[in-house]
């Protein structure tokens, strides 16, 4: 499972896409089991100016991945201090995300570098692009 961050979606939408939304396209078409979280949604929706309900449609065809409960915010603090700790100071949003793919067994993939620092003192797997593809 991998869930896919707004950066990745905002480019996959985008006009001008990038290397990030041709690889999403390529996990779509191979039909790979994708994922979202509530905040990746409200973070692609509240950016768009047109075509928002058509975007809403499209977003519901993958799995929506939540907190599990209170327990997964006291994981958000842990892992944000943990990271404070190493001199890496990430985003709560971020941190959220990352806390919810951790508990789903999902792999996350993003533009955002916060991930990767967070990878660093986490058990927090990334999806990267294949090469050549």
């Amino acid at each position: 499972m991998i869930l896919v961050d707004s950066s990745v979606w905002i480019d996959f939408f985008s006009s001008s896409p990038g290397p990030a939304a041709r690889e999403l396209r390529r996990l779509i078409a191979e039909g790979e089991p994708l994922a979202l979280t509530g905040i990746v949604v409200t973070e692609v929706l509240q950016g768009l100016t047109r075509h928002v309900e058509m975007m809403e449609r499209y977003l519901t065809q993958w799995d929506l991945l939540e907190p599990l409960g209170l327990e997964t915010y006291t994981k958000v603090a842990a892992l944000f201090r943990l990271a404070r700790s190493r001199g890496i100071t990430p985003t709560t949003v971020d941190t959220l995300i990352a806390a919810i793919a951790l508990e789903h067994g999902a792999s996350v993939f993003s533009l955002d570098r916060d991930f990767a620092h967070l990878a660093r003192v986490a058990h927090l797997h990334l999806h990267w692009p294949v090469a050549g593809k």
